[in-house]
């Protein structure tokens, strides 16, 4: 079973506790502690998959320069993903690499190449935007920090 998978079951479980309609106070009090179960376990899925894009970057920058040996193919569904051009996150958010690039560049927070690929440079990017703009500044690009970013993608420069 995926880790995105097992995170949806926890994320049911925990929404079915909540809305039995016999929440006592123990109940709410379990239902907290589950909560900050799932919310350590995404934080956890973040830190997994940054890792993963390091990874990645690693093996482009490998293969770039030549370095031959094996040509390793990592696939991941964690949040923050970049496959393809596409990131994605567990949630099935989905939008172009290359237009968080965009909007990161055209607000000033982004420096490198539009490559479409997500990787340190843009993750540090997407965080300093967060954390200007009053968001949990974890460096994933999700609906709320792409609904404030895309109006830089948008504005005519």
């Amino acid at each position: 079973m995926g880790k995105a998978t097992r995170l949806t079951m926890l994320v049911v479980m925990v929404g079915l506790i909540a809305f039995s309609g016999c929440a006592s106070r123990k109940t709410g009090k379990k239902v907290d502690t589950m909560q900050a179960q799932v919310n350590a376990m995404t934080d956890e899925l973040v830190r997994l998959d940054q890792s993963l894009q390091d990874t990645r970057a690693s093996i482009q920058a490998q293969e770039n320069a030549g370095g031959g040996g094996s040509s390793a193919s990592v696939s991941s569904s964690g949040e923050g993903a970049s496959v393809g051009g596409t990131y994605r996150t567990p949630s099935g958010f989905e939008i172009p690499s290359v237009n968080i690039q965009k909007a990161l560049k055209k607000a000033g927070y982004y420096n490198g190449a539009i490559d479409g690929k997500v990787g340190p440079g843009t993750r540090d990017a997407i965080a300093a935007f967060q954390k200007d703009n009053g968001l949990k500044a974890d460096g994933v690009c999700g609906r709320g920090t792409w609904a404030k970013l895309k109006s830089y993608l948008e504005a005519i420069k």
